[in-house]
């Protein structure tokens, strides 16, 4: 909430320290959010390119098919992320993030075997193409979105700030009466 003078104005250092801090917030969020689309856009081409190979793994679904999902997901949730970034879409990006890097760490050093419906996806090698770099960029959207969940968290959106000030400023000064 801005300093107020002697006439209830507010000070222009507050109000240049307000603007600046809101400047480094949309910053903070923009950067955020293509940081974090392009990390949920890598994990999307190495499991679209690589898809095709595992097509012959199967179960009920085959492993080719799982990797397309997880492709488009990812891509679906990264335009979220930028289009829209509220709580629910920082959310979101993490859950697909985190679960897309918990199952290549599973699956890279555990042999579950087939579950249910999905294949048996054990591989325990880092040399397949891309699935390294999948890795770590599905390790990079987790701190990414969870940066910009915690920071969409604690940033109140600009109407509610809006609303607190002007109740701040009526609280000081008293409500205002209608004029005629």
């Amino acid at each position: 909430m801005p300093a107020l003078d002697r006439t209830g104005r507010a000070s222009a250092a507050t109000v240049s320290a307000q603007r600046g801090a809101l400047a480094r917030s949309r910053f903070v969020s923009w950067t955020l959010r293509v940081a974090t689309a392009a990390a949920l856009g890598v994990d999307a081409v190495v499991h679209w390119q690589n898809a095709p190979a595992y097509d012959a793994v199967t179960a009920t679904l085959s492993q080719g098919t799982l990797f397309r999902a997880e492709a488009a997901v990812a891509v679906a949730v990264g335009l979220l992320v930028l289009v829209r970034p509220r709580t629910s879409s920082w959310a979101a990006a993490l859950l697909v993030a985190a679960s897309a890097l918990a199952a290549v760490l599973l699956y890279r050093y555990v042999d579950l075997g087939a579950l249910g419906p999905l294949p048996d996806m054990y591989e325990n090698t880092w040399q397949v193409p891309g699935k390294l770099l999948s890795a770590w960029a599905e390790g990079a959207a987790v701190v990414l979105a969870a940066l910009g969940l915690l920071a969409h968290r604690g940033a109140a959106p600009p109407h509610e700030a809006a609303g607190s000030q002007a109740a701040g400023a009526e609280a000081r000064s008293g409500p205002r009466l209608p004029t005629r």
